[in-house]
């Protein structure tokens, strides 16, 4: 098996059916599975799956973990060669897992990928960032901005241009990342102590001090429509994703 492509679903049942229809017009090169990591939905998800997509493999878990702990678990019973980790809402481009894979291949050294994210007209989210600090999370980007970016900074993201090919970054937005199972067995799946936000950013921080590098591939593109779990967020969740940051 080359790839295992995760999917961590909460109460989005129409985003991860368009998600796993993406993934069956857009893979072509690979050898993959699919496994979806349910967190309690309760609007018929995981039966919709296994009734127009039987083959994918299906874990229900009996509430909602959170993302990380939901990813870990399906990374455990994974069995390819690297893991693609799609959020429910998005939506592949035609040859974006190929070219997530084939650079994958092309770079033993490469820890994780990750695409260009874009909004539904087209135009480009963040999709790579560098490390946040202190004065990014606290002082307020806005302001962080003013005072200490270069010119062109995005909030959330880089402060360098969008490049025209590969680029290594701090971290890559865990919307879509392809990551080697080497790198995770060498430094381990997602820290569970993280519920909503900032694992990825996490899981980054330890793959690069191991020695791993990061990318951002923006000739894969991937539709993201974002924040469609976030809606359904309680305050207690809404507590968690402060408290990652």
């Amino acid at each position: 098996m080359d790839v295992s492509i995760v999917i961590v679903s909460w109460n989005t049942k129409e985003l991860l059916l368009d998600c796993i229809a993406s993934v069956y017009r857009t893979a072509e090169k690979a050898r993959f599975e699919i496994i979806v990591s349910d967190n309690g939905s309760r609007d018929g998800s995981l039966e919709a799956v296994a009734e127009k997509y039987p083959e994918v493999r299906r874990i229900e878990n009996s509430a909602n973990l959170g993302f990380a702990r939901a990813n870990n678990i399906a990374i455990e019973r994974m069995q390819g060669r690297y893991a693609l980790l799609l959020n429910t809402d998005t939506v592949l481009k035609p040859g974006a897992p190929d070219r997530l894979f084939d650079f994958m291949e092309s770079r033993p050294d490469a820890g994780m990928c990750g695409p260009q994210l874009l909004n539904t007209d087209g135009s480009r989210q963040t999709s790579f960032g560098t490390f946040p600090t202190i004065a990014t999370e606290f002082l307020g980007r806005t302001v962080a901005r003013f005072l200490f970016a270069t010119p062109g900074a995005r909030p959330g993201g880089s402060a360098a241009p969008v490049p025209d090919g590969p680029a290594e970054a701090d971290f890559i937005i865990g919307a879509c990342m392809m990551v080697r199972r080497s790198a995770m067995e060498a430094v381990g799946a997602f820290d569970p102590d993280y519920f909503f936000f900032y694992e990825e950013i996490d899981w980054c921080w330890r793959m690069r001090q191991a020695g791993w590098r990061i990318w951002f591939v923006p000739e894969a593109e991937v539709v993201h429509f974002g924040g469609q779990s976030a809606k359904n967020l309680n305050l207690r969740a809404r507590a968690e994703s402060w408290r990652s940051r």
